[in-house]
C-alpha cells in the first residue's frame, strides 16, 4: 500500500508544471546610457555653457518597499537631516559615471514604477552631484541632494526616453513611489537619448 501511495505522489508531482521564479525587482541589474545636456549658463573658464556629456547610469538593485517607506518616514519626521542620515547608512544601489571623468556619483535610494507608456525611475544621492559643480555657482547647502529622474517608454520591449539630473535639489515631499524635488528655479541637466543597454 505504501508503495502505491508513493507512486501516486510521484506521478502527481511530475504532472505539475514548473513555475520559473521571477527575480525580485530590487535585485535586477540595469544600465542606461544618456546624453547630458548641460545647463545653458556660464560655467568656469574651462566649461562652456550648453555643453554635452555622455553618461551611464548603473542600477545594481532597486530599493525595497520597506526601505523606501522607511526613508519616507524619516523625511516626514525629521526633514533633510534624517533623510541624509538614512541615506548615509544605506547600501549603494547604483551610480552615475561621466565619460572621460574619473570617479562616480553614488545613488542610495532608487525606485521604479509603471506608467501608461512604460515606467518612471527616480534616484537620490546623499550629497549634491560634485561633477556638476563647474556648471553651477554658489556653495552647496546641507539640505540639498542629487536627484535623477527617468521617463521611459517601452516600445516592443525596448526601453528609452528622457530625464533630468538635478545637481543640488531640495526635497519637497517623498513617499515610497513618489519624489517631489525643488531645484530652486535653476535649470536641471536634461537627459536625452536615454536608452536601456542591458537585456
Amino acid at each position: 500500500m505504501k508503495a502505491v501511495v508513493a507512486l501516486v505522489c510521484c506521478l502527481f508531482a511530475t504532472s505539475i508544471p514548473s513555475v520559473p521564479r521571477s527575480v525580485p525587482a530590487q535585485e535586477q541589474r540595469e544600465e542606461f546610457s544618456a546624453v547630458a545636456q548641460m545647463p545653458a549658463i556660464a560655467g568656469n573658464a574651462m566649461v562652456g555653457p550648453g555643453a554635452t556629456a555622455n553618461i551611464t547610469i548603473y542600477i545594481d538593485r532597486y530599493s525595497s518597499d520597506e526601505e523606501a517607506r522607511m526613508m519616507a518616514a524619516k523625511f516626514a519626521k525629521g526633514g533633510h537631516k534624517s533623510l541624509r542620515s538614512a541615506l548615509e547608512k544605506a547600501a549603494l544601489k547604483g551610480r552615475i559615471e561621466v565619460q572621460g571623468r574619473n570617479g562616480y556619483y553614488e545613488l542610495k535610494l532608487i525606485r521604479s514604477k509603471s506608467t501608461q507608456k512604460g515606467r518612471e525611475i527616480f534616484a537620490i544621492g546623499e550629497r549634491p552631484i560634485r561633477f556638476l559643480d563647474a556648471y553651477y555657482s554658489g556653495v552647496s547647502q546641507l539640505d540639498e541632494f542629487g536627484v535623477v529622474r527617468l521617463d521611459l517608454t517601452n516600445n516592443k520591449g525596448v526601453e528609452g526616453g528622457s530625464g533630468t539630473m538635478m545637481h543640488a535639489a531640495k526635497i519637497k515631499s517623498l513617499d515610497a513611489d513618489t519624489l517631489l524635488p525643488d531645484n530652486h528655479g535653476t535649470d536641471p541637466v536634461r537627459l536625452t537619448s536615454v536608452q536601456k543597454t542591458t537585456p
